[in-house]
């Protein structure tokens, strides 16, 4: 089973490939969920059928639904408080669904909540999701990070990957001072968001296939929008271009070659007919066509987050002097433009020394273990 995330600045132009992909994908046998993340509504309307956030059935192999991020953490909340195996402290038991923030990132770990339980559930082999747009999706794929950041200087990590004694001794509140079962229900929490946010990594299975106008597929703008994700795991394999291709800044057309592929599909509202046959003729004009791998069988949604002994991120349109490569508080460093990254690397936290090298548009991390250890 692979994910496969559509992603544009336009709702409507990310909207309309997703349905395509998902269409086309069924039509060629694969069992597919489709999953709108975005204005609510749009994807039942370019499909002619109403939607909502419980998957419908529209064809044979087609299950579709509208994301409500809202919903789906209210959801996921009432879970967690009432009959959840995590410890929650009394005081958040009294905290009603309704009172939840909202929070940068929810539509992407909504979308993934939904996505591991249909592939739990259900006998899948593609998971489309449409959305969230790209900048959101820069943005929400920050928070793992984020929040084992704060988790380790407020608590310490006492578990799970980056687990430390001496974050937890050196921690502003040790531990010990918190309820128990408040202090297990952040740390589980934390390990949890791991878990999904690894899920997004290309070592996964899980692509990223993006939409763009055709003027703003330019060195600048892939630099920082394939760059970033690059730099957080993420893979792009296509680069659907809408407009003329003689708009594309010549150099990135060179580099992404049978990636970048023209939008050549309307954009109004269809039958589930019509949008397989916009779907085929689409992927009929990209040079790997669908380009889906080869489903394959894991028991658990999300993937396990484990620490690495050597990390290599493929960074499209990566420039070594733009690096900025650090350690602080047993995590690489990562500073790259507008990016910094938090990397976990097994063992620098023992004495190792870190280890970067620039192969191409790979980077590669490692720990060399000091001499005598």
């Amino acid at each position: 089973m692979h994910l496969l995330i559509i992603s544009s600045q336009s709702s409507t132009f990310q909207h309309a490939t997703a349905l395509a992909t998902a269409c086309h994908a069924a039509a060629v046998g694969q069992r597919v969920l489709l999953i709108g993340a975005g204005p609510s509504g749009l994807l039942g309307q370019l499909l002619g059928q109403p939607l909502d956030s419980t998957p419908r059935e529209v064809s044979p192999n087609l299950r579709a639904m509208e994301l409500v991020a809202v919903e789906e953490l209210s959801r996921g909340w009432e879970a967690l408080r009432t009959g959840s195996t995590i410890p929650v402290p009394s005081r958040l038991r009294e905290i009603e669904k309704d009172e939840l923030p909202g929070f940068p990132g929810m539509d992407e770990i909504a979308a993934l909540v939904v996505a591991a339980r249909a592939a739990r559930e259900e006998a899948l082999d593609l998971i489309v999701l449409g959305g969230p747009t790209t900048d959101c999706l820069l943005r929400s794929i920050t928070l793992r990070d984020t929040a084992r950041w704060l988790l380790r200087l407020i608590g310490g990590l006492d578990r799970g990957p980056g687990k430390s004694l001496s974050s937890q001794e050196k921690a502003l509140l040790p531990l010990s001072l918190l309820a128990p079962n408040a202090a297990s229900m952040l740390q589980e929490l934390r390990v949890l968001l791991e878990r999904y946010g690894g899920w997004l990594d290309a070592s996964t299975g899980t692509r990223i296939r993006l939409v763009m106008p055709a003027e703003e597929v330019s060195v600048p703008v892939m630099r920082h929008v394939m760059g970033g994700m690059g730099l957080y795991g993420l893979e792009v394999d296509a680069v659907f271009v809408h407009g003329d291709e003689a708009d594309v800044d010549p150099v990135v057309h060179q580099k992404l070659g049978p990636t970048m592929t023209p939008f050549l599909i309307p954009v109004t509202p269809a039958s589930l007919e019509e949008w397989a046959h916009r779907g085929a003729y689409l992927y009929e004009k990209r040079a790997a066509g669908l380009g889906l791998p080869e489903p394959s069988e894991r028991s658990t949604f999300p993937p396990l987050a484990v620490e690495q002994r050597q990390v290599r991120l493929h960074i499209p349109f990566l420039e070594a002097k733009s690096l900025d490569i650090g350690i602080s508080s047993e995590e690489v460093i990562v500073r790259m433009g507008q990016f910094r990254r938090h990397l976990l690397v097994a063992e620098i936290g023992q004495g190792g020394r870190l280890r970067a090298a620039v192969e191409g548009e790979t980077l590669r991390l490692w720990v060399e273990a000091e001499p005598g250890t």
